[in-house]
C-alpha cells in the first residue's frame, strides 16, 4: 500500500512539475508577449503568450494601438529586465493556436500577469479552458483597475477598444467565440458581448464546453 501511495505521490508531483519550465527573456515584443530560451534547449528560442492578459497592440496586420500598447510594453519591461531568468506556470492548453507557450510569468516570486492586470495595461482574456482559482484573482485586478481608471481604463484610453475587439475589427469580422459571464453563468453570443462586464468575461467556443461548465442561455 505504501509504495503504491509513493508511486502515486511521486507521479503527481511529476505532473505538476512538468507544468513549469524555466528560460531566459531575450525580447519583449508587446505588453503579453515575448521571446525566451527554455532551459531545457537554450539555442532554440521560444514565444511565450502572458495567460489571461491582452494588451494593446503594437502591429496587428499593420494597425496599432498607439501609445497605449507602446506603454503596456513599457511597463513589462520596466518589471522584467532582459535575460532575466523566469519561472512560467503553463497553462492547462500549454500553446495557443500560435503555436506560442501561454501560461503565467513568475519572476522573483512575483506572478507578472496579475501585476499587468492591476496596472491596467491588459484586458482580462480567458478561453475554455481556464483555471477557476486564477481567473477569479485576475478578474478582480481587473476590475480595481477598470474602477481606479488606470492604464488602458484612463481616461486617456478608455474610449479605445480592448485588444481582441481591435483585431476582430482589424480583420473586419466579428468574434466567433460565446461570451459567458463568469459571475452569473450566463452564456451571449458574440454579438451580445457587451451584456457582460469586461472582468468577468470568459469565452467557449462551443456550446458543450460551456453547458459543461455550468453555462447556459
Amino acid at each position: 500500500m505504501k509504495i503504491v501511495l509513493s508511486l502515486f505521490l511521486l507521479l503527481s508531483f511529476q505532473a505538476i512539475e512538468a507544468k513549469t519550465i524555466a528560460g531566459k527573456v531575450i525580447s519583449i515584443h508587446d505588453g503579453d508577449t515575448l521571446t525566451f530560451l527554455p532551459s531545457e534547449t537554450p539555442t532554440k528560442k521560444a514565444k511565450l503568450r502572458l495567460m489571461g492578459v491582452d494588451t494593446p497592440e503594437i502591429d496587428f496586420n499593420g494597425a496599432t494601438q498607439g501609445e497605449s500598447a507602446e506603454m503596456a510594453r513599457d511597463y513589462l519591461k520596466s518589471m522584467l529586465p532582459l535575460n532575466s531568468t523566469i519561472q512560467i506556470e503553463l497553462s492547462d492548453k500549454n500553446m495557443d493556436s500560435n503555436n506560442r507557450y501561454l501560461g503565467q510569468i513568475i519572476y522573483n516570486g512575483v506572478d507578472l500577469n496579475l501585476e499587468m492586470l492591476k496596472a491596467g495595461w491588459g484586458a482580462l482574456y480567458f478561453i475554455y479552458p481556464y483555471d477557476k482559482k486564477i481567473f477569479v484573482k485576475y478578474s478582480e485586478a481587473a476590475l480595481i483597475a477598470s474602477e481606479n481608471k488606470v492604464g488602458i481604463y484612463s481616461d486617456k484610453f478608455s474610449h479605445n477598444p480592448l485588444p481582441y475587439i481591435f483585431r476582430q475589427e482589424g480583420k473586419g469580422v466579428p468574434g466567433t467565440n460565446m461570451v459567458g459571464n463568469f459571475k452569473t453563468k450566463k452564456l451571449f453570443s458574440p454579438e451580445d458581448i457587451d451584456s457582460v462586464p469586461h472582468y468577468n468575461r470568459v469565452f467557449f467556443s462551443n456550446e458543450s464546453s460551456a453547458f459543461g461548465q455550468g453555462f447556459s442561455w
